[in-house]
């Protein structure tokens, strides 16, 4: 049965979903307010504050919790009505939600601790048996192995949960509503609107067309509108592998192109006959190791895997042997296209929703990738007119440049001509000399922006036990033990901490400004 695409797809400003949670969660930023001194007039709305931690692997997921942990403790988390996570911010974010009691941060510390300390032996039967699942079906790509390998080596566990299930606990207004990201492979670099794709626990899709899908049906087979073929929603760890997906920029793709080309250039330069012979020797490894012509069992690539196999283990039966054979040619066939976050595109050939002159209207599949490839923190995702935020509290946990999502940003603000606060070169420090800059808007359309470098002078010490601890917390590691562990949330705590005048000052400025726009 088809259903109309009117049914699944939202294209308003937001979602029914996403309304009700933040009427919701109006109520609680209120008394919250209230029990730090700040009354806002009974009939106008509070302002509306967005918390945002950036990408940086471990790192990051460590330092948001921290943050996050710190900002309930000084009771200013209930003033917050959106929360919204790049890469490594992601996991923890969705680790969180998917708690219970998600305000128990001192358990989920001891937790998230537990699980990613370097010691721990990590069982890898259920992962091996997930990536044999998703790479004998219909639809997979590295993200699949990414999620269940990388992640699950960081995280210690496989979150089967879906972010739908997450809706509740958001609708109650007892939680900021979560925003998760990520970009379009094909977009990246390009300071395109439409690179940017957001997921929230209700509805997913692309804010630049204002065209959303139900979350659960973020993974269905639609044309023209229609549904075609419903199937199961993605598990989180999937989204926490697509969320964190680093290693799918679409720089590797072109790098490997510019080498095919230099190589035919080099080629050219020989005979006829070894131009010819080149080009053949390419098109069979290309379609040998992608599969574009050889699909059925007696294709090389099965052969050869299925040798290894067999010397691997002599215990298996043949057909385990050929699952394992057609899972090890699908993981090389991805690898050769460099193939990431493959999705089925909701609005292909949707010509009631998008223009047939864009791009995602022919389109069957997208590839989504980690967001930090575009901009580090989701700026992108929380300034559209419709979210009316009035204060941003941006914690920057990147490695390198620790001004560089602010530069990002302001960038792409000026081309997409959306407001932002103006910023110098003179307001960025290598190192930061403060735990707090803050980037004043105009209290009408442009939103107040506060930067919380992690590492700063402030609190971390001088410039030299800086460099320390950017080489002791890099970005590529996946386990860190107690004391790593510990350090890093009590540096995270104590921006925040260190802040927290600031912060006051900037709601109760917020405060005012609502109070009078309600006249």
């Amino acid at each position: 049965m088809l259903h109309p695409l009117q049914d699944n797809v939202d294209i308003v400003d937001g979602s029914e979903g996403e309304t009700i949670a933040v009427n919701a969660r109006k109520k609680k930023v209120k008394k919250t307010l209230l029990s730090l001194g700040m009354n806002v007039r009974e009939h106008s709305d509070p302002p509306v504050i967005a918390v945002l931690g950036s990408g940086g692997g471990l790192r990051a997921m460590v330092g948001f919790l921290g943050t996050i942990s710190k900002l309930f403790e000084l009771n200013l988390l209930g003033a917050v009505t959106y929360i919204g996570g790049t890469s490594g911010s992601t996991w923890c974010m969705s680790s969180l939600y998917s708690e219970n009691n998600w305000s128990d941060f001192s358990r989920m510390e001891k937790l998230l601790s537990r699980r990613i300390k370097a010691e721990m032996e990590r069982e890898w039967t259920k992962p091996w048996e997930k990536i044999k699942e998703k790479f004998l079906g219909d639809s997979y790509s590295l993200t699949d192995l990414w999620a269940y390998t990388f992640v699950f080596s960081v995280m210690n566990t496989i979150n089967e949960g879906k972010l739908s299930s997450h809706k509740k606990l958001c609708e109650i207004g007892e939680v900021p509503y979560p925003i998760y990201s990520a970009v379009r492979q094909d977009k990246i670099y390009e300071n395109d609107s439409e690179a940017w794709f957001e997921f929230t626990p209700h509805k997913s899709g692309f804010p630049s067309h204002q065209c959303y899908i139900k979350t659960e049906h973020l993974a269905c087979r639609f044309k023209e509108g229609r549904l075609l073929k419903e199937l199961p929603e993605h598990d989180l760890i999937y989204l926490q592998g697509l969320w964190g997906s680093a290693p799918g920029a679409d720089w590797v793709t072109l790098f490997f192109n510019e080498m095919y080309k230099k190589f035919m250039k080099a080629v050219t330069r020989a005979k006829d006959g070894t131009v010819s012979f080149c080009t053949r020797t390419w098109g069979r490894f290309k379609s040998w190791i992608t599969g574009e012509v050889e699909k059925s069992p007696s294709s090389p690539i099965y052969f050869i895997i299925g040798v290894v196999l067999i010397r691997k283990s002599w215990s298996e039966t043949i057909q385990d042997v050929y699952k394992n054979a057609k899972v090890m040619k699908n993981i090389v066939s991805c690898l050769a296209q460099w193939k990431w976050g493959t999705t089925n595109n909701f609005l292909y050939r949707c010509k009631h929703k998008i223009p047939e002159n864009c791009d995602l209207f022919h389109k069957k599949h997208i590839s989504l990738v980690d967001a930090g490839l575009e901009n580090n923190t989701p700026y992108p995702l929380v300034l559209p007119p419709h979210r009316k935020v009035d204060l941003i509290l941006s914690f920057d946990f990147s490695q390198g440049d620790p001004f560089q999502t602010v530069k990002t940003t302001a960038e792409y603000c000026k081309v997409q001509r959306i407001p932002f606060p103006k910023n110098t070169e003179e307001s960025y420090e290598d190192p930061p000399t403060k735990s707090c800059y803050v980037f004043e808007g105009d209290g009408k359309e442009t939103p107040d922006v506060m930067h919380f470098p992690l590492f700063n002078t402030q609190t971390c010490g001088d410039s030299k036990e800086i460099k320390i601890l950017a080489r002791k917390y890099k970005t590529r590691v996946r386990s860190y033990d107690r004391s790593m562990m510990e350090e890093l949330l009590d540096i995270a705590k104590k921006n925040v901490e260190s802040s927290e005048d600031q912060i006051t000052k900037r709601i109760q400025q917020c405060v005012w400004r609502s109070n009078k726009r309600a006249g």
